[in-house]
């Protein structure tokens, strides 16, 4: 055989030795990749309202706080920047859901909510265990150590 071909074949056999080592090391990547996105998606305890978001929560067995906020209502957003900067102090068990109050019209009259932040907390069953309005990140956790 002519060196030549000796080194094509060497190459195509290193090439195709890569693929084989390398394939599972891709799939063990892929699959810790997928499960690191479904924990975050469980982590997540901050949402804005979807159906499937207070199903989600429902289904795992949270309490679920929904946070009637308006774009325009600075003690909202006050609240919101809060809820975001201290995610982490939320208590497990706890779902917050983000509703906008001025087009959400259904969500406000189903929970009988008539004013921007107002706050509503259900339990794990869909049932409202409590309501307040107003309020900082501090009266929340409060609120929320009461239930």
């Amino acid at each position: 055989m002519k060196p030549f071909n000796i080194l094509i074949i060497i190459s195509l056999i290193i090439i195709f030795g890569g693929f084989v080592f390398f394939k599972n090391e891709f799939n063990n990547f892929a699959t810790t990749k997928s499960r690191t996105s479904e924990l975050r998606r469980d982590m997540l305890n901050y949402l804005d309202y979807s159906d499937g978001a207070l199903a989600n929560a429902q289904r795992k067995g949270k309490s679920v706080l929904f946070f009637a906020a308006t774009t325009w209502c600075q003690t909202c957003l006050e609240l919101e920047k809060e809820i975001i900067e201290r995610q982490a102090e939320i208590p497990e068990g706890v779902t917050i859901l983000k509703v906008d109050y001025d087009n959400d019209k259904a969500m406000n009259q189903r929970y009988g909510v008539t004013s921007q932040h107002t706050l509503v907390v259900l339990d794990k069953n869909g049932q409202e265990v409590k309501r307040w309005l107003g309020g900082g990140f501090d009266t929340l956790l409060q609120q929320l150590k009461t239930i």
